[in-house]
């Protein structure tokens, strides 16, 4: 498995999700009640860093889409040819 590194802008975008990640959980942390603050951070990280996780997944696999994609076999394809574009098709949520 070649391990592939991120695009700037999407390194970039990563870590700005991270460092919102990183105060929201100084926020959870500073608002806990008493004896409640890694509970309360375990909930927290619990669903948000799974957020997270999913969204980096997500671009991960976009990037590997947009590269092989790329390749000049999929661009002789005829069946890759009938594929719509991101641009083309809206996205799904």
């Amino acid at each position: 498995m070649h391990s592939r590194i991120p695009s700037p802008d999407v390194r970039a975008l990563l870590h700005e999700k991270l460092d919102a990640l990183l105060a929201d959980c100084d926020h959870v942390a500073e608002n806990a009640q008493y004896g409640r603050t890694l509970h309360d951070l375990d909930d927290f990280l619990f669903i948000e860093g799974r957020k997270f996780i999913k969204e980096v997944l997500q671009q991960k696999l976009q990037e590997r889409i947009e590269q092989a994609e790329a390749t000049p076999e999929t661009k002789h394809c005829p069946d890759c040819k009938k594929k719509r574009t991101p641009t083309t098709e809206p996205r799904k949520q």
